[in-house]
Formats: structure tokens, C-alpha cells, sequence
């Protein structure tokens, strides 16, 4: 980091896609597999290849489980591979070319495709390269769409009137096949254009250790923690501490129950009603009754349940309570943490790279709040490549090597700061 960095506040402090013209995208040529014997064929021809590109359709809105619908691949030349899941009984053949270690696979936002892939196949896609993720390495912001970067980088729009389709009905429309291709066809040359731009940045293999951590972030879903589930649950902190043993159970069971019957989690109950349960900590069904910050329609469907749940809670002996964690300070002053997020962006800005990918709120909160004892503290912008490129500094903003001003032209300057050396002093 030079002596100073200023970040220009009128800025998000990222790279912008600068668009050009593009012209709409053609789609291309595709065949729809629709039997096992087609999907072997498929897998055995597209296995010659050394990079890969993957996408998913699925329906999820109803369900606690995605239903996985389409797969596409397509290897870079020829035709797109459109696999109608709903058709497919054996997957093993499209399982051993998604555990190929000699094929790149190339996806874009790829964490819902991965946990898909992994339930359906039994293996989860490897190696990989998510090119939104990359995009965001590369300074183009974390959330960039992969429309977007097929015009910016390739120079064609790619329509948008599939987006919300139905992909459960059959058959499929030719409208919903070519709007599928698409989204594979292009892909290759993002990857190049990407990657070109990580190796200027050296800053490949950063993504390849952030993109190995989220891989396996998202294909380990089935071994949720259930002790934390509750901290998922909007506004768990809110809750008193000594009701948080009420919360984790009834998040566990919420859990559960809907794995079960297969119903989306908030669907089941919401969030404000597990809130609401642990506060109340109802022993019967009559204290349910009249309570006004309860969703009493799930909340009374399942009232006999959830009232066994709270018995059960009240019943583990507090040594087993869960605790707030030491860091969550949302009393801290004000100010404090926006100075370390102006930080940030001023470093996001001079690496090209998003700055919500360096770092969250919640992290830079724990981190003035155990500023003197950062030793016990691990928090992902304090291990690898965030620490090499924004952890050790925001350590030293915390202890006063890096210090803020602001500037003749009104920015906030972070500079480097050496104490002025003390004088010696003589006895007279």
C-alpha cells in the first residue's frame, strides 16, 4: 500500500464495465438428451475436452430441495448438450465427468449448481472456475451477471424473457432450449477474458484459494451444524441470551421438519415467529393466544409442536446454553466501523477488486471489538489472501500505523504514520 491512499466518495470504490454496442446473441445449435443411452453418448464425447461449460435450470420456490430440471454442457465446439433431467434414471456417466480432475468446469454464480449436481450425481463438479466470482477478483464488481459479461466481453446481449420460466413442465418450449444454450455458449470466452485479467493482476492464485473454499462451502450443506442453525434466523441477537437455548431448538426443529416434508424452511415458519417463540417461551397453547407479534397461522398449525419444543429446551441444563459470541458489538459507537469501511473501499479501489468480498460488517465489528487480542480471532480476512492484501492493514489502522485525513479537495487520505521519535531528556 503506498503512503497514501484516497478513496473519492462519490465512488463505490470498484472497476466499472464499460459497455459497448453489442449485438443480440444467436443461439447456438443443441440437442436435447432426454435417455440414459444419450447421456452416456454425450458424457463420452465431451470427456476429450479440457474445459468444460456447465449450467443448471431448477425450480426451488416450493420445495426444500431444488428440483433439478436441465443440465447444459458444452465443450466450446459444436453442440450444446441439453440433459432433461426428469428423463435421466442413470447419472453415473455425467458423475465421472464432473469428478474429471483433467476438465476445467466453468460456471457462473455456480454454488446453487454445485449442491444440485452433488444430490443428483453424487459428486460435485471439479475443478472449478465461477466466473462471477472471478469478475469480482478482477474488480468488476461481486455481483456482476453473466449477461453482462458476455456483452462486455464478447459483444453480444443475451435475452431475458426465459428467466423466471417454469422449467418443471413438459415438454420444454424451443424458446426455453435456446435460452438455455445460451447460457453456456459464451462462457468460454469469459473464462478467457477473466483470466487473462487475474494473471495481470497476479491475482490467479487468490482465486483459486477463494474458489476452492467455496466449493466447498456449497456442497457441504448436508452436514449442517445444527447447534448453529439459530444464527441464521434474522435478529437472533435480539434475543436475550437466556432464551437463545429456546431459538436453537426451534430452529433445529424447523429444520428437520421441513428436510422432512420437503417444504422451504420460511415457508414453514418464518423467521419473526421463531423470535417471537423464544421471547415468549410459551408452556401452553393458551399463552399462543392474543399474541399480536406472532404469525399465528403456522405458529398455531404447529402449536402442539412447537409448545414440546419449548419444553424440551427449557430442560437443557444451562452449561449446554449457547452463548453470544464475544465480537458482536452493535452498541459501538458511531463512526467507528464506518471509518474502517471507508478504509476498505479505499483499498478495494487502488487493487481493483470488490469490496464486499474483502470483508463484512460483521468481521470488522469483532475486529475493533477484540482489537487487543486479534491472536484468538479467526476471521477469513485475517487468513490468506485477504490477509495479504487487506488484513494486515486494517490491523494497522486499529493500531494507529495508518492514520486518516481529509484532503484540500475533500477525500479521505489513509496514510502510513511513524511517530515522531521522543526526545532524550537530561538530568540537570
Amino acid at each position: 500500500m503506498p503512503v497514501s491512499t484516497i478513496v473519492d466518495q462519490s465512488t463505490q470504490g470498484i472497476a466499472t464495465v464499460a459497455f459497448h454496442h453489442p449485438k443480440t446473441a444467436t443461439p447456438p445449435p443443441y440437442e436435447l438428451v432426454a435417455t440414459d443411452a444419450a447421456l452416456a453418448a454425450v458424457c463420452a464425447r465431451v470427456e476429450k475436452t479440457s474445459v468444460l461449460a456447465l449450467d443448471t435450470e431448477f425450480v426451488g420456490e416450493n420445495t426444500y430441495y431444488p428440483s433439478l430440471e436441465l443440465v447444459q454442457l458444452f465443450d466450446g465446439d459444436g453442440t450444446v448438450a441439453l440433459i432433461d433431467a426428469q428423463a435421466i434414471g442413470d447419472w453415473k456417466p455425467l458423475a465421472r465427468l464432473l469428478a474429471n480432475a483433467g476438465i476445467l468446469k466453468l460456471l457462473h454464480s455456480g454454488s446453487q449448481d454445485l449442491s444440485l449436481l452433488a444430490r443428483v450425481t453424487g459428486e460435485a463438479p471439479r475443478p472449478l472456475f465461477d466466473t462471477q466470482l472471478a469478475a469480482a477478483m478482477a474488480g468488476l464488481g461481486e455481483q456482476i451477471s453473466y449477461a453482462n459479461l458476455v456483452r462486455e466481453f464478447v459483444g453480444v446481449t443475451l435475452e431475458k424473457g426465459e428467466t423466471v420460466s417454469n422449467w418443471s413442465q413438459r415438454p420444454l418450449r424451443d424458446a426455453q432450449l435456446e435460452y438455455a444454450a445460451l447460457d453456456v455458449m459464451h462462457l468460454h470466452q469469459v473464462h478467457r477474458a477473466l483470466h487473462e485479467r487475474l494473471v495481470e493482476l497476479k491475482r490467479l492464485d487468490w482465486f483459486e484459494e477463494e474458489q476452492q473454499a467455496r466449493a466447498a462451502l456449497a456442497t457441504r450443506e448436508e452436514e449442517l451444524d445444527e447447534d448453529e442453525l439459530y444464527r441464521n434466523v434474522k435478529e437472533w441477537s435480539k434475543v436475550p441470551e437466556s432464551k437463545l437455548v429456546i431459538l436453537q431448538e426451534l430452529a433445529r426443529w424447523r429444520e428437520n421438519t421441513a428436510r422432512a416434508t420437503n417444504v422451504p424452511r420460511r415457508q414453514l415458519m418464518p423467521d419473526a415467529a421463531l423470535v417471537g417463540l423464544a421471547r415468549l417461551a410459551p408452556a401452553k397453547a393458551d399463552d399462543l393466544r392474543n399474541q399480536r407479534q406472532l404469525p399465528m397461522g403456522p405458529v398455531m398449525r404447529h402449536r402442539d409442536e412447537l409448545i414440546e419444543v419449548v419444553r424440551r429446551a427449557r430442560a437443557i441444563p444451562k452449561d449446554q446454553w449457547p452463548r453470544k459470541r464475544e465480537g458482536l458489538r452493535p452498541d459501538l459507537p458511531s463512526g467507528v466501523v464506518e471509518i474502517l469501511q471507508a478504509f476498505v473501499r479505499a483499498v478495494a479501489e487502488e487493487q481493483s477488486i470488490a469490496p464486499s468480498l474483502l470483508v463484512t460488517t460483521s468481521d470488522l465489528q469483532t475486529l475493533v471489538t477484540l482489537r487487543h487480542k486479534l491472536d484468538t480471532v479467526d476471521l477469513p480476512v485475517l487468513r490468506g489472501w485477504r490477509r495479504e492484501m487487506i488484513g494486515d492493514k486494517l490491523i494497522g489502522v486499529l493500531d494507529g500505523r495508518i492514520r486518516v485525513r481529509i484532503d484540500n479537495r475533500d477525500r479521505l487520505v489513509f496514510e502510513e504514520f511513524q511517530p515522531p521519535a521522543r526526545a532524550s531528556s537530561t538530568r540537570r
